[in-house]
């Protein structure tokens, strides 16, 4: 199945009518047809098909998925349209993510060690947390280059700026040897530790959401030489809140192949670890859909 066909879901009721009367509206006052918007839409990087563009038009579908939402704001920019004109019009993506967001402490392996203040554990409730890609890139040397994360986040009110993200350590590194840098859609308004082993990073959007918009983030995490932090073994995403998608990408340098790999994941009470074969490949990535909060993870043996 075309994957690019699935960017929706059925729905029915007065949102679908909604952002089909204004996509529609907004496709005429434009004078744009549904193969122009593909198209240009393809341009920008996002591959959205005819298909689900008509399903959209028709009202059979809502943008929801990560891949929809993240090209509605180009949609809105091609039609002309203030931000967040559409995707506030689809309210099911951010309101079945809105609610529990989980404290970051309670849901990190191992404990958080000589926390300062319980309340910094936790993440803003007024954006939802969309979908976390994290490639993790492995040098010759066992060491680990960098990390780089992608999240997608949808705003739950007007005004929301900015969101906090985690990142937490064993017991035998401290969170202080890692150094983020924002690539993409976003500028890192502050780093504290709360913890010995854990950083909390605000992450500042390039401006205030509208209800319903959607943000995506790029940020590189690196260490400092400054530490002598080990061979790191194991890697993984701590989910605070469901989460559509969460991907994990582990990429090894071919000359250096771990000897073991195993995927695994912890959610709700229930933990599964599986064995990986890592012949004639240098890469292992994990992809869970409709996941958390829990953790997923890659760990491997050299």
């Amino acid at each position: 199945m075309d994957e690019s066909m699935g960017t929706g879901t059925r729905r029915g009721g007065a949102e679908v009518n909604a952002f089909a009367a204004a996509i529609t509206s907004a496709l005429s006052h434009a004078g744009v047809g549904l193969t122009e918007l593909r198209d240009r839409l393809t341009a920008k990087g996002h591959p959205i098909s005819l298909t689900t563009l008509s399903y959209w038009r028709s009202g059979q579908r809502l943008p929801e998925r990560p891949s929809s939402l993240e090209a509605l704001p180009a949609v809105e920019a091609i039609l002309g349209l203030a931000p967040g004109a559409l995707a506030r019009l689809v309210p099911g993506s951010a309101a079945r993510r809105i609610g529990h967001v989980e404290r970051f402490d309670r849901i990190m392996a191992p404990p958080v060690i000589e926390p300062k203040d319980e309340t910094t554990f936790l993440g803003e409730s007024d954006v939802s947390r969309v979908s976390t890609q994290v490639t993790i890139d492995v040098g010759r040397h066992r060491q680990v280059d960098k990390y780089t994360v992608r999240r997608l986040f949808v705003a739950n009110r007007d005004g929301a700026d900015g969101v906090t993200v985690f990142l937490g350590t064993d017991e035998e590194s401290g969170a202080e040897a890692f150094q983020f840098r924002a690539i993409a859609g976003c500028t890192i308004e502050e780093m504290v530790q709360p913890a010995k082993n854990v950083r909390r990073v605000r992450l500042l959007f390039p401006r205030p959401l509208r209800l319903g918009e959607s943000a995506l983030t790029e940020v590189e995490i690196t260490h400092s030489d400054e530490y002598d932090l080990g061979l790191v073994d194991d890697y993984s995403i701590l989910a605070e809140q469901r989460l559509e998608e969460a991907l994990v990408w582990v990429n090894f340098d071919p000359e250096s192949v771990p000897a073991k790999c195993w995927m695994y994941f912890e959610e709700r009470g229930l933990k599964h670890e599986w064995p990986v074969d890592l012949t004639d490949t240098a890469g292992v990535h994990q992809r869970q859909r409709d996941f958390g909060p829990g953790e997923v993870g890659i760990r491997w043996e050299w």
